[in-house]
């Protein structure tokens, strides 16, 4: 008799661990998911804090985080229509470099009184120890000569499409929105958890 109630409860024990596994699955999907989001949206809020309260205290300097400077593009002047190119809406990663070391083909980042322009080097000037700019998808070089103390770095990375998300990310509402959604994803997670509990309970 005694082995037999024990292989019984073993039997109703493992098969109740089953129920469970089962039943908290939604639970687990949901945590995942808060996470994940959470994984994506927090970076951004950080790096635009970091990037406001630098602009904030040195509004003339372009701010960079680690030695990167992230930008929205907003015009075309790169666009040539090739797959790889440089369009309006795309993130663009540039990294702190020493301008000695910049050649001719190089895409740079520059400070144009305020504005950051991204262009090409398509010439060097000796007398001047300036660069010559160019936009790909532009028929003229720019009048400008480039400074080497107004690069701000060198093109490392295109993300197609992401700065369009990333200028609304920076005003309040994209502020908010940032923050606003992990909250919400956790909040639900918990009320998931709950629930999920409370049923438990009463079916046991």
């Amino acid at each position: 008799m005694d082995i037999h109630e024990e292989e019984n409860r073993d039997a109703t024990g493992s098969k109740g661990n089953e129920k469970k596994l089962q039943k908290s699955l939604p639970q687990k999907v949901t945590g995942w998911l808060a996470i994940a989001i959470c994984l994506l949206l927090l970076p951004i809020l950080i790096a635009n804090l970091a990037i406001i309260v630098k602009g904030s205290l040195n509004p003339d300097e372009i701010p960079t985080v680690l030695g990167y400077a992230p930008m929205a593009v907003v015009t075309n002047s790169m666009n040539t229509g090739e797959a790889d190119a440089i369009r309006a809406g795309d993130l663009v990663i540039t990294k702190q470099t020493d301008p000695d070391t910049l050649e001719v083909g190089d895409v740079i980042m520059f400070k144009n009184n305020q504005t950051a322009i991204i262009h090409r080097i398509v010439g060097y000037n000796d007398a001047s120890d300036t660069f010559v700019t160019k936009g790909d998808a532009n028929n003229l070089e720019d009048l400008d000569p480039v400074e080497k103390g107004k690069i701000i770095g060198k093109f490392t990375q295109r993300v197609p499409k992401v700065g369009d998300f990333i200028l609304f990310s920076r005003t309040p509402l994209g502020m908010l929105i940032c923050i606003g959604i992990p909250i919400i994803l956790f909040l639900g997670y918990d009320f998931v958890a709950k629930r999920l509990t409370r049923r438990k309970e009463v079916r046991s």
